[in-house]
């Protein structure tokens, strides 16, 4: 059954139509009823429906303006109008909106129930040729589109013999002589950080894979570039191929390039894509393909979104030194020194990226850390068995992280977890922080910007670490010490000087002078010039 919906302002006419129509009859579900058209495009946002039958004179939004949104963003919903003005002006707006029926009021439940059975096997017949195409669709796709896609990725990746290839290819009448080959790997990015990819799209990956084949096929035939073809791992392989040795690179670039763009705005699906290097023989292609596959390895140090060119990748990898950089980072989570920590993770991970490591040649860097780490662990009489575990798991994350931005977030989380373990078997109790933090307070605690954050970027300690050892050794929160300082400068400042409220408030840190006075008022169950008053009586 179809679902349909009442818009009226009148209720009586919601509630005649609504009872004297026999939806069920006519292959309706009655849906609901709204009293004008802003309504029902809220009721239709939460409550899909295939029918709209609406009146014109609403208010806030009329039958017509209701209409024209449907079209525009609805464009599967049916409309029909029902409505007490016979004017073409308006018959004529109703059909370039797409409305398909426009009965004129009174109409009994007859005349109503006949336009919508009309309306229903149109609707039937549409759904029947979408059928229709998508059986062709499959068939065409399962018959001659899988011999051609089979024929190609037996040509790219040289999993046939040659002799059997030649063979697949004059079946499917693909002929392919050229003076350079290349080929490229395309794949959708799941994990791009750029919150484009929701759940459900992630679901539908197969669906997503035939976008992208479908976009590469229109823009690989717009360049004459070469072959397109999807690969059973829901990525698409190109094999480009020219005539000349000196065109391919730039063409090969702009094709990549523009498949890349359509992606991101028509699908907002990030893509990265792999680019091997030329082949001049038809037989060598399949070594095009292995470098494609090879470049798209460094999508791990790359950013999301990219076009990885096998050629430019060797052209920038070199050997980075790292013995320095990791004496650094141990140093650093010897003293506890959240802040550097944070800054070797970034320069660990610039340098990872600038020399090109791969993913196995960057883990064995990260596992080197690790190592270090654990010893760190061990050094600070950490129960051997919990240390190893603990290894083991922040190793296998970061092995196992989609990309190095998220392996190297760990390391520096692991990194900071050993700093402050240490630094407890040197710091027991916490109180150097606590005395340092009330030191800090006290010379700070009229700038109003004075925040947790603050204080603990200051004593390079995580917040939660510090607000569980401050609380263990003052016996208060640090908006409790922090606020009851400031009230305490304040009823000073009320006793001894004539300043104005909103002075005293900007003097001990408040930036607004009513929270100040309800603050006060709060602790102290006066108002500032109340308190003022007695005191200085």
């Amino acid at each position: 059954m179809y679902r349909i919906l009442l818009v009226d302002d009148e209720a009586l006419i919601r509630e005649g139509v609504s009872e004297n129509v026999s939806w069920e009859k006519y292959g309706y579900e009655f849906a609901g009823s709204c009293e004008n058209g802003r309504e029902a495009l809220d009721f239709i946002m939460k409550n899909p429906v295939d029918v709209v039958l609406t009146d014109i004179c609403m208010p806030y939004l009329d039958g017509i303006e209701l209409s024209e949104k449907l079209h525009k963003d609805f464009p599967g919903v049916k409309v029909i109008i029902l409505s007490g003005y016979d004017e073409f002006e308006y018959a004529k707006r109703a059909i370039s909106y797409g409305v398909k029926e426009y009965l004129l009021k009174p109409i009994t439940a007859n005349e109503l129930g006949e336009a919508l059975g009309k309306l229903r096997q149109q609707m039937d017949d549409e759904q029947e040729k979408k059928n229709k195409i998508s059986q062709m669709r499959a068939s065409y796709y399962k018959g001659q589109m899988l011999l051609y896609n089979n024929v190609l990725q037996h040509l790219i990746t040289g999993s046939e013999r040659d002799e059997v290839i030649e063979q697949e290819m004059l079946k499917v009448g693909l002929q392919l002589e050229a003076a350079v080959y290349r080929v490229a790997i395309i794949e959708i990015d799941l994990y791009a950080q750029n919150d484009l990819l929701d759940e459900r799209q992630k679901k539908e990956s197969a669906l997503m894979a035939f976008v992208l084949y479908n976009i590469s096929q229109e823009i690989v035939k717009k360049y004459e570039a070469g072959e397109v073809c999807q690969a059973k791992d829901n990525r698409t392989f190109i094999l480009f191929h020219f005539q000349k040795q000196t065109e391919h690179r730039e063409i090969v670039k702009r094709v990549c390039l523009d498949i890349r763009d359509q992606m991101n705005r028509t699908m907002q699906l990030a893509v990265n894509i792999g680019i091997g290097g030329c082949a001049d023989e038809r037989k060598n292609i399949y070594i095009s393909y292995g470098e494609a596959e090879k470049a798209l390895e460094y999508r791990y140090i790359a950013e999301a979104n990219e076009i990885l060119e096998i050629e430019k990748i060797q052209e920038k990898k070199k050997q980075a030194e790292f013995g320095k950089l990791t004496e650094q980072f141990v140093l650093h989570v010897r003293k506890n020194d959240e802040r550097k920590i944070k800054q070797d993770c970034v320069l660990l991970e610039n340098t990872l990226r600038e020399y090109w490591y791969d993913r196995q040649s960057a883990g064995t860097i990260l596992q080197r850390l690790v190592n270090q780490l654990d010893n760190l662990c061990k050094i600070s009489d950490m129960e051997e068995s919990e240390a190893y575990q603990k290894e083991e798991k922040v190793l296998q994350e970061i092995l196992s992280a989609v990309d190095l931005e998220k392996a190297i977030e760990i390391l520096g989380e692991y990194g900071s977890s050993v700093a402050e373990r240490m630094d407890n078997k040197k710091n027991v109790g916490g109180r150097r922080y606590a005395i340092s933090a009330m030191d800090y307070i006290e010379k700070n605690y009229a700038d109003c910007t004075l925040s947790l954050h603050s204080v603990c970027s200051y004593l390079s300690i995580s917040t939660s670490r510090f607000s569980s050892i401050f609380k263990q050794v003052t016996g208060n929160t640090f908006m409790d010490v922090l606020i009851g300082l400031r009230m305490q400068k304040a009823k000073e400042l009320l006793e001894n000087t004539d300043l104005k409220n909103y002075e005293i408030a900007e003097r001990v840190g408040f930036n607004d002078p009513h929270y100040f006075s309800v603050a006060f008022k709060k602790i102290t169950g006066k108002s500032p010039t109340e308190y003022a008053k007695e005191m200085r009586k």
